[in-house]
């Protein structure tokens, strides 16, 4: 079973300060920390992108990542890379994962949870 690893994050004040050049050598060493680990298959990237602000109850972020994984220790080596990537530096990142369920999984799971109330 697939574990599967959304992060929402947004620049902070010091991404807005530094320049172009920076930013893309920071931007390239994040590309290339992570595409070690897609290269070895060990993740797959689902999607990418800017969340969409007018959905309901949407998060108070500017952009998505979202993985999937095989083992969740994986998701561990995401988080890796991108903090030696210096993305952290200059991106407030909330990281989410868990074990991927197909909808009759998902429902026993909510369901168990409404029967321990």
């Amino acid at each position: 079973m697939a574990y599967v690893v959304t992060q929402v994050f947004s620049p902070k004040d010091k991404w807005k300060k530094v320049t172009k050049q920076i930013k893309e050598q920071i931007l390239q060493r994040m590309i290339v920390n992570l595409s070690s680990l897609a290269g070895d298959n060990r993740v797959q990237l689902i999607a990418a992108g800017q969340i969409d602000g007018k959905i309901p109850r949407v998060v108070d972020f500017e952009f998505y990542v979202v993985w999937s994984v095989e083992l969740s220790e994986m998701s561990k080596h995401i988080t890796q890379h991108l903090r030696e990537s210096e993305w952290n530096e200059y991106f407030e990142v909330v990281n989410i994962g868990g074990s991927a369920l197909s909808i009759p999984q998902f429902a026993d799971l909510v369901l168990a949870d409404l029967d321990a109330e």
